[in-house]
């Protein structure tokens, strides 16, 4: 019974092969070279360049690969793959992650003193390295940076190589926020306006997370500064509440920000640009912790206890406990321990389809075998 069972679901149309492929979950890429194997036909399909495209177009969202964390260590979240950060924990601290790319920095804060600050640009699917000389000096307290792809009719849902920009924000010690872009297609750094930052702490603005909204980065530094691409401006407005949380993409798309209101429950926020230039916030949602993560994760609270990253475009979250840290899936509710606690975390996500060449059937299955097997290898260590 069983092998009639196989035999007929093998004899399926193609287009209802076609379907099935495409909903095979882009967070795990070993099970696209796992059903490369299983026969001829799913073969050929997979192996055709038109599948790629249309598995990009159903999914749309790229999934969680992997995390950096701020010791520089990487953790893979997927079996598949990684090239680069296998090789252990980097020399620089992790700053974004976006469009397929990693931003790293040097820990060191001899700026101060007057030494260059390098920021790396990392594919960590490929290792491939590009070093941008940035425009951080003595006379910067602090700073925070991003990445995003440049490519001309890219839509970001596999970016992979091309020209890209980097955005740095920078505080100095008269209390002035500061912002620059760079094109590494014409290699230059661009200076845009200043904002008024009196108040802000000096480690506000170590390494702080940003989000893209449309035509704008936001970057939670004492406040949320707003970087427009588009305008190339910066301003500054208020978040919800004051104290810890973290910017994040709301489910319509617009700006949103997630916070710990008390030991157990999440609050959600989104933001609006208002008739006079101010941030309104409405709240969305209030989510009970508890009903999420496993018993004892909340029974005690620790200075580290918090939200510790998010993953910009996503419902995806990262919440520091007792125990660990969890990615908590804010939308199908599903949740597991991917690091210890108190650590920040850069989420690494894109689209990884794994190569499988259409030379000849019989070389592709010897070879998705193979990929299959190194997979396997890999996420059991």
């Amino acid at each position: 019974m069983g092998e009639l069972a196989e035999d007929l679901f093998l004899r399926l149309a193609p287009e209802l092969v076609d379907a099935v492929l495409l909903r095979l979950p882009p967070g795990e890429p070993a099970c696209l070279v796992r059903a490369s194997v299983v026969c001829k036909p799913w073969f050929r399909i997979l192996a055709d360049p038109g599948f790629r495209r249309r598995y990009l177009e159903f999914h749309r969202t790229p999934s969680v690969l992997g995390l950096f964390e701020d010791d520089g260590a990487y953790v893979s979240t997927s079996a598949l793959p990684s090239v680069h950060p296998g090789r252990g924990r980097l020399a620089d601290r992790p700053l974004d992650c976006r469009h397929g790319r990693a931003l790293l920095a040097p820990y060191s804060r001899s700026f101060r003193e007057g030494n260059a600050v390098i920021l790396t640009v990392l594919d960590p699917l490929t290792g491939r390295l590009r070093r941008v000389l940035s425009p951080v000096d003595e006379h910067v307290l602090w700073f925070s940076a991003a990445v995003l792809c440049a490519a001309q009719g890219c839509d970001h849902y596999g970016c992979q190589g091309g020209h890209f920009r980097l955005a740095v924000v920078t505080t100095s010690d008269a209390g002035v926020t500061s912002g620059w872009l760079y094109s590494s297609e014409t290699r230059v750094w661009s200076e845009l306006t200043t904002v008024g930052h009196p108040k802000v702490a000096y480690y506000a603005n170590q390494g702080a997370p940003s989000v893209l909204v449309r035509d704008a980065l936001y970057f939670n530094i004492d406040g949320i500064i707003e970087l427009h691409l588009g305008k190339l401006c910066l301003s500054k407005f208020e978040k919800p509440i004051a104290g810890k949380g973290r910017l994040m993409t709301a489910q319509g798309g617009g700006l949103g920000f997630i916070a710990m209101v008390d030991v157990t429950n999440l609050t959600l926020w989104s933001g609006e640009a208002g008739p006079k230039g101010a941030m309104v916030w409405t709240k969305l949602r209030v989510i009970d912790l508890k009903k999420l993560l496993p018993a004892g994760a909340l029974m005690t609270q620790t200075v580290d206890y918090g939200i510790n990253g998010v993953a910009e475009g996503t419902q995806v979250i990262f919440v520091s406990t007792f125990i660990g840290s969890y990615m908590v899936d804010l939308k199908s509710r599903q949740v597991r321990m991917v690091s210890g606690r108190g650590r920040n975390i850069t989420p690494y996500t894109s689209f990884y389809i794994p190569a499988i060449k259409a030379a000849s059937p019989s070389q592709g299955q010897r070879a998705g075998a193979s990929s299959v097997r190194r997979a396997g290898a890999r996420g059991r260590r």
